[in-house]
């Protein structure tokens, strides 16, 4: 029997259909993310995108990310910290209407000064790399808008930070540095930028002004602001997340190919190993092992 897997991002959706193992069979993208959608478009864009979908009618729908949130479809409250398969399978949402299937709930984590940290989406994918690598412990680092880093144990994710990495990136080109993510990517301005986040002498506020200074100086070329500042911003989120890995342990990292690359070049750069899985796989491998908790088989 196959099943759907929605992955309903802020400015993306991503509809897939899949095997009973989580294999992607056919996908749908569109840029109909939740900022573009009002309470009531939810429905019918679900259903204009599993309409394009081949051979896939009739079949359990899962919805995981965004469209659980409170500017969602429908908000689904958090599973807390430590969570595995069975604690989110117990707190699914069904979705509304013709539709079968269930909203996934998304992770919540309290944090030693009484704050909490959430995700939403990321969750399934941890959970997917669970199955899919058979990963029982270590460090997983998700990264993008907002870059997650995981520990996980016998299984269950027990605690993890979101780290504000792509959200900046994007907002610093309202500034003076005017960093453009479409720039052609250069390994040598964001290598730069990984030494700087390396210096110990001041943090990142005073590092960031260093892509003006370097233009000025001649040691910058303009065009590469963006590569350098890249590389400034990772090598401030690896380097706050030191803490999570123990030395010589090796990060899963899950996301895309482009990024996934970036951060094991990162990695490797501090002499850290690492292992890379798709998002898109790992969601719906995660699905799948989810639908096996459901289904009794785990």
């Amino acid at each position: 029997m196959k099943m759907i897997v929605a992955d309903w991002g802020t400015t993306n959706l991503r509809v897939y259909a899949c095997d009973d193992g989580g294999t992607i069979l056919d996908k749908v993208e569109s840029g109909q993310g939740i900022k573009t959608l009002g309470k009531d478009d939810y429905p019918a864009v679900l259903s204009r995108a599993i309409a394009q979908l081949k051979e896939c009618h009739r079949v359990p729908v899962f919805v995981c990310g965004m469209a659980g949130s409170r500017n969602g479809w429908i908000e689904t409250p958090y599973c807390q910290t430590p969570l595995d398969l069975e604690a989110l399978a117990s707190r699914l949402v069904p979705l509304p209407g013709s539709f079968d299937g269930y909203l996934l709930p998304g992770a919540r984590t309290l944090l030693p000064d009484g704050t909490s940290d959430v995700m939403r989406g990321e969750e399934i994918q941890i959970l997917g790399a669970v199955s899919r690598l058979d990963l029982r412990s270590g460090v997983l680092c998700l990264p993008g808008t907002h870059s997650k880093w995981v520990r996980l144990r016998e299984g269950k994710i027990i605690d993890f930070a979101t780290f504000m990495t792509g959200d900046i990136f994007q907002a610093l080109s309202q500034t003076i540095l005017a960093c453009d993510a479409a720039s052609p990517p250069h390994s040598e301005a964001f290598t730069k930028g990984l030494q700087a986040a390396r210096a110990g002498d001041f943090g990142l506020l005073h590092r960031l002004f260093t892509a003006r200074t370097r233009v000025l100086d001649g040691t910058l070329d303009a065009a590469h602001v963006s590569a350098y500042v890249s590389g400034l911003l990772v090598g401030h989120e690896l380097a706050e997340a030191e803490a999570w890995r123990a030395p010589g342990e090796t990060v899963t990292i899950i996301g895309s190919e482009s990024l996934c690359r970036r951060y094991s070049e990162s990695l490797s750069f501090l002499g850290a190993q690492s292992v890379a899985l798709d998002s898109s796989v790992a969601t719906c491998s995660g699905v799948a092992a989810l639908r096996t908790v459901l289904s009794g088989g785990a």
